[in-house]
């Protein structure tokens, strides 16, 4: 078996995502799980990391397995803000 041979990414197909922008550097996807899976099953929550810093580079990716639940979270969290607090 060679060190190659990796499972892959996720199947992605009959998957619905959202884009959310301008989240905070800090935000996890702990943090935001909760807010959209109140609007159906989310599969992932996905932020891109700065390679150096690994803070989030201010967006994030929430897939849903279903359009209807996708579109509900979109509609109810559209303008919508959120302030995260880290308490040290």
């Amino acid at each position: 078996m060679s060190h190659f041979d990796r499972s892959g990414p996720p199947d992605i197909r009959d998957t619905y995502f959202l884009l959310v922008l301008n989240i905070t550097f800090r935000t996890t996807a702990d943090d935001l799980f909760p807010l959209f899976d109140k609007y159906g099953k989310v599969l992932s929550v996905f932020i891109p990391r700065d390679r150096r810093t690994g803070d989030s580079r201010g967006f994030t990716f929430v897939r849903y397995k279903y359009q209807d639940e996708a579109h509900k979270a979109m509609e109810k969290l559209d303008g919508s803000s959120l302030s995260l607090i880290s308490l040290l």
